[in-house]
């Protein structure tokens, strides 16, 4: 029993030695649990945090896409009106276009009677009108002013610029053949087309305005 008495002095090292692996082996225990509790409390606040930010950013998604379709109602709203008030410009721009052309067929109507006969009183008995002479001059100022003609540049030739001065002023004082009928046929046509000139603008300006 010789190796008893060799291993008696050094029992207490082997004690030391075991005591100190204990506690070693205790201590990284606990360290692996506190580890396998910090991940866990680490992981359990990071995945509340993203639930949060997940949960934030859906609410904003939702919030905007409340948004967009409000605008887009709003949107399809504004071109709805603006659609019915265009339509409605439209369809009152027609009838007074209408209204124009039954005021210029009833006139022309009108002109025979008011052109034809003329009473000198309103006791006095009607009588032919007098015929009434429109010169060729007075017919180009009147087309000039119009815009249905255009006026003629004088010649660069001075004298040959006032010969042609001399011959049309005397060409112009000739009977042009235009008839007082005529002439008022003509008003009457040329009055409804600014009347519908100016209906037309007008409903332009309502529409580019929005009235």
């Amino acid at each position: 029993m010789k190796w008893l008495s060799f291993l008696r002095p050094l029992l207490p090292v082997a004690l030391l030695v075991g005591a100190l692996a204990a506690i070693y082996l205790l201590i990284d225990q606990l360290e692996q649990a506190a580890y396998q509790a910090g991940h866990s409390a680490a992981k359990a606040a990071g995945d509340l945090a993203l639930a949060e930010l997940r949960s934030e950013y859906q609410e904003q998604e939702l919030a905007r896409a409340i948004t967009a379709e409000a605008s887009a109602k709003a949107a399809a709203k504004r071109l709805q009106d603006e659609q019915a008030r265009n339509d409605k410009l439209a369809a009152d721009l027609a009838e007074q276009q209408r209204q124009h052309r039954k005021t210029t067929d009833r006139l022309t109507g009108e002109i025979a009677r008011v052109n034809d006969l003329y009473r000198e009183a309103l006791d006095a008995p009607p009588k032919p009108l007098p015929a009434c002479v429109f010169t060729a001059g007075w017919v180009r100022v009147y087309d000039e002013a119009t815009g249905a003609r255009t006026a003629v540049p004088a010649a660069a030739d001075s004298g040959r610029a006032a010969a042609q001065a001399e011959a049309g002023r005397a060409a112009e004082q000739l009977d042009s053949g235009l008839s007082q009928s005529a002439v008022l046929a003509h008003h009457v046509r040329y009055a409804e087309q600014c009347r519908s000139t100016a209906a037309q603008l007008d409903a332009l300006i309502d529409a580019v305005g929005g009235h």
